[in-house]
């Protein structure tokens, strides 16, 4: 177990359940979503602590170092013991419960790989804290680097619902219900009763997300994107994705675009003065 070590000074969020998670900010971005910032550092809170689904505009690493939490978010539902990693890309949305009264210590690291997630583990966490003390994007890369695989236990439906919503908008709930034997509406209460949301709007923000990722690591036209994530039409699109990330597709477009620009540039310009 790793020592307790004092976190680095957070504000509390002034959210219903923010008080429980003390180093998640609160930043306000637009009517429908509530984006919580986090502080890179070491975090001892006490238990119970149960914080209600909340959302993410960063990606970031959740080392668990002494307790266990059970996170339930776009990856499923997770539950991690010492030594293993809960990671998040950009705009995850997730609820967190730990339910022993031990102390439950973690440390948080940036994470900048949208697409890796889920739960993993690493051999040795406490080197991890050592490092993150003097240079957290440091300590993010080592953590890359030693990502081991985490064994899941086995799913049952409401897993394997998450997983279909995620996958695919081509089905009706009542159908997949009945299935397999059960009440659509016992179906959903079931649902929103672990996941913090109902089906419908699990799906919706899932499908959003993976628009928004299409939009900012490709050049795909965006009336292609809107139809391959199955939305009406482009406008549909666009009120999704600005509702779900506090801006429109064509602006996180060319901010994209910018970005790949300026990271080439450098490469660019030494290649110019080699070839002279």
């Amino acid at each position: 177990m790793a020592p307790k070590r004092g976190g680095p000074q957070t504000k509390r969020a002034g959210t219903p359940g923010a008080e429980a998670y003390p180093g998640v900010q609160s930043c306000v971005m637009q009517p429908r979503y509530e984006f919580r910032s986090v502080i890179a550092g070491v975090e001892t809170l006490s238990g119970p602590l149960s914080m209600p689904r909340h959302h993410h505009n960063e990606g970031y690493a959740t080392v668990v170092l002494a307790g266990t939490l059970t996170e339930v978010s776009f990856a499923g539902r997770m539950h991690a013991r010492p030594g293993d990693v809960l990671l998040h890309g950009r705009f995850d949305c997730h609820l967190d419960r730990a339910e022993s009264r031990r102390a439950l210590q973690i440390l948080r690291l940036p994470w900048k790989h949208d697409s890796i997630e889920g739960v993993y583990s690493v051999p040795d966490a406490d080197a991890l804290v050592r490092l993150a003390e003097r240079d957290a994007q440091l300590a993010a890369t080592r953590l890359s680097e030693q990502l081991r695989p985490h064994a899941s236990p086995a799913a049952d439906w409401v897993d394997e619902l998450a997983a279909a919503l995620s996958a695919s908008s081509a089905f009706l709930l009542q159908d997949w219900a009945e299935r397999r034997g059960l009440r659509p509406d016992s179906l959903s209460r079931a649902f929103r009763r672990e996941f913090g949301v109902s089906p419908k709007r699990f799906r919706l923000e899932s499908r959003t997300r993976l628009a928004w990722r299409e939009i900012v690591s490709s050049r795909r036209p965006l009336t292609e994107i809107a139809h391959h994530a199955s939305f009406s039409d482009l406008a549909h699109l666009s009120r999704s994705i600005h509702a779900f990330t506090g801006r429109a597709p064509r602006t996180w477009r060319v901010q994209a675009q910018l970005t790949a620009t300026r990271a080439a540039a450098p490469a660019t310009s030494r290649y110019a003065v080699a070839a002279c």
